[in-house]
């Protein structure tokens, strides 16, 4: 069983071009790179490696993912929440958001674990930090919590941002604290790095905006 979160109401009233074109090349990448034949040696060199930290990687790692699961699920993540934040923020602040909280991802992984070999990957990072700006911009916004088993839907809960955003956090923040990052696999601490950046750039930069529904 699974859990998908769904907006309800308040839609954009511009189209989201930024966040359209984030999905759209992160589906790109992954269709360019994923059936390479040499795809961890790939990962290796584009992946952010904290051990061996560079720029460039910091933003190569954002576009790349481990399979069709990791991307389909980071880019729900980013239709559902990405819309409105990009709205309220305009475009190219809300890309500067984005690219900040994958920054802030990256650099609390190495934070962490500065000596690891393991390539992170994804954009989860970033979109944690989109998430975040979403809860505090839009905490009564209405959404529904849709429980499937497998892919049938069960039934589903009504909710508000606040809540929806904050549990998942609560959980990356619980795995991040019981989980060794030196085994490897999702990478919390990365999670809790984007949210907080997000949190971050909200409190300096865009808290006069007032939250709303």
């Amino acid at each position: 069983m699974f859990i998908l979160p769904i907006q309800e109401g308040n839609p954009p009233k511009k189209f989201p071009l930024i966040n359209a074109l984030l999905i759209t090349g992160n589906i790109y990448v992954f269709f360019k790179t994923f059936f390479l034949p040499n795809y961890e040696q790939y990962i290796f060199a584009h992946g952010f490696i904290p051990a061996h930290p560079h720029f460039q990687n910091v933003l190569s790692s954002m576009f790349l993912h481990a399979g069709f699961g990791h991307l389909l699920g980071n880019m729900y993540f980013l239709y559902v929440f990405g819309d409105k934040v990009e709205e309220r923020l305009g475009k190219l602040n809300y890309l500067f958001a984005y690219l900040l909280s994958g920054l802030g991802a990256c650099y609390l992984q190495y934070s962490v674990n500065p000596h690891s070999t393991l390539p992170m990957i994804g954009a989860s990072g970033a979109i944690s930090g989109i998430c975040a700006l979403y809860m505090m911009m839009f905490p009564w916004q209405k959404m529904r919590l849709q429980f499937f088993f497998l892919i049938f839907p069960i039934f589903s809960i009504p909710a508000r941002a606040f809540f929806v955003v904050g549990i998942w956090f609560l959980e990356q923040y619980f795995m991040a604290t019981h989980v060794d990052p030196a085994m490897g696999g999702v990478a919390f601490w990365a999670h809790v790095g984007g949210f907080f950046t997000g949190i971050l750039l909200f409190t300096l930069f865009y808290s006069g905006n007032k939250p709303r529904s």
